[in-house]
């Protein structure tokens, strides 16, 4: 990348998705800018990207993107090395499952987070980053998470390093690996994984189908119970065009690659919902009006 082939980060360092698109930008050792929005420029880049909400990525193409995992996407496609999504199958539906659940799910849990910032800090001891030795996108979006919403605060920072100290330094061990990242070209998930995603596939999972059947009967409102109640839960379109991503990603998979993430994924539960079709047939993911 020459000096005037430069991207433009359009957002708010202290929000979550502007802090994983500047580390993920830098972890893949491209120039970066940051510019302070403004409401003028706010309704101008809205225009050009098609979302009404930031932040908003300027390419050195000139394209204005929005939305974190179409900007993730669309740079891991321009600048491929370092992989930063894996290619093997089953640590690529795993780190997908995780990237979503950590997005789009775990903020949500205030009252049971932790408990599964807990299980997520014993995770990493073991297997050092989500799925093995070299981080994936989620790694980054679970530190960008902890350290703009979590760490903020005092006194769930000095919860955070007490019992889940691996959580604290998750986002300096990453800053630290910057593009040199180690090699891993097998498909094999940690055993200590498969805790992670019983509780995704028990929890998140459960409302994706709930959320599934409630966009098919046009509701705004879902109400389930996943032990602490049964409450209300709005229907989130984003989370089942995310869910038909991933299936769309599997179905155009060979038959034994499909069988071979659904044997991983099967018995803990969290290959249901990637099993079920779109809610509707044109539904497209990557189309934020499908729905």
């Amino acid at each position: 990348m020459t000096s005037t082939e430069r991207y433009t980060l359009y957002g708010d360092l202290t929000t979550r998705d502007a802090v994983v698109i500047a580390t993920l930008l830098g972890a893949k050792g491209l120039a970066l800018d940051r510019v302070e929005e403004t409401p003028s420029l706010s309704l101008a880049l809205a225009s050009r990207s098609g979302r009404e909400r930031g932040p908003y990525l300027h390419t050195p193409e000139g394209a204005v993107l929005a939305d974190l995992r179409s900007i993730l996407d669309w740079v891991d496609r321009s600048h491929p090395e370092p992989r930063l999504l894996p290619s093997s199958p089953v640590r690529r539906t795993c780190a997908l499952l995780l990237e979503d659940w950590v997005e789009l799910w775990l903020p949500l849990w205030p009252g049971r987070s932790w408990a599964t910032l807990e299980r997520l800090a014993s995770h990493l001891e073991a297997s050092r980053f989500l799925t093995g030795p070299r981080p994936v996108r989620a790694d980054w979006i679970l530190a960008a998470w902890l350290e703009t919403d979590v760490l903020v605060h005092p006194h769930a920072r000095g919860h955070v390093e007490q019992s889940a100290p691996r959580l604290a330094r998750l986002a300096e061990d990453l800053l630290e690996l910057g593009a040199c990242l180690p090699p891993q070209e097998d498909d094999v998930v940690p055993i200590s994984l498969l805790a992670i995603l019983e509780e995704i596939g028990g929890d998140y999972h459960t409302y994706l189908e709930r959320n599934r059947s409630a966009l098919e009967a046009r509701h705004e409102q879902l109400h389930l119970d996943l032990g602490d109640g049964r409450s209300s839960w709005a229907v989130r379109p984003e989370c089942e065009r995310r869910r038909v991503a991933i299936r769309r990603d599997l179905t155009q998979a060979e038959s034994m690659t499909r069988r071979l993430v659904a044997g991983v994924l099967e018995p803990v539960g969290a290959w249901r919902v990637l099993a079920l079709p779109p809610v509707l047939e044109a539904l497209d993911p990557a189309d934020p009006r499908s729905l």
